[in-house]
């Protein structure tokens, strides 16, 4: 007789772990594609599964009204004034479809700036603004820091030096992020 094969109880612990019971947890994992019967991440499925949720993913069974391929209004023109005749009219199904597929990849991106691997693009712009608003300051603070020193010296060679010097340590600061106003000893 044939030994009976024992579950590895990947299921059971991960709905133990979610807080829900096993029929929603096997149709929860199976919905973001984990196979549950392997080893997987439980953070990674609660990810998953917290993305998907947003997303409406079952398919359109059947037609509102009606039966499939049967017209349930006998004009052609819809109650808005659209021609029905129109290419780009569409159907109820496919307009249901369409927003599903931009649920779906709504969730995705979602997803993907959850686990890092996409940023805003508004953080992105703040981030460059107040980068190159420090690099402009630097810049324009060199006049203030080092005129004293400038208009006392008569050798140009050495005042071509000092702002060469000067200038480079500013920009150093900027490359490595150094705060621009704290005083450096």
């Amino acid at each position: 007789m044939g030994k009976k094969r024992a579950r590895p109880g990947y299921l059971t612990q991960y709905a133990k772990h979610a807080g829900i019971s096993l029929a929603s947890a096997s149709e929860a994992l199976r919905r973001v594609g984990i196979d549950y019967m392997e080893p997987f991440d439980f953070t990674d499925a609660d990810l998953r599964r917290k993305a998907a949720r947003h997303a409406d993913r079952m398919p359109l069974s059947h037609p509102i009204y009606g039966q499939a391929g049967e017209e349930t209004a006998p004009d052609k023109v819809s109650p808005n004034g659209a021609d029905r005749n129109d290419p780009n009219f569409g159907s109820f199904s496919e307009a249901q479809a369409r927003e599903r597929h931009y649920k779906a990849k709504l969730a995705e991106l979602e997803y993907l700036e959850l686990v890092g691997q996409l940023v805003r693009k508004d953080k992105v712009e703040e981030e460059a603004f107040r980068k190159w608003r420090v690099a402009r300051d630097k810049m324009l603070n060199l006049v203030n820091r080092i005129h004293n020193e400038l208009a006392t010296e008569t050798d140009p060679i050495k005042v071509k030096k000092k702002l060469l010097l000067e200038i480079r340590q500013a920009m150093e600061s900027i490359a490595v992020g150094v705060d621009p106003w704290k005083e450096v000893a």
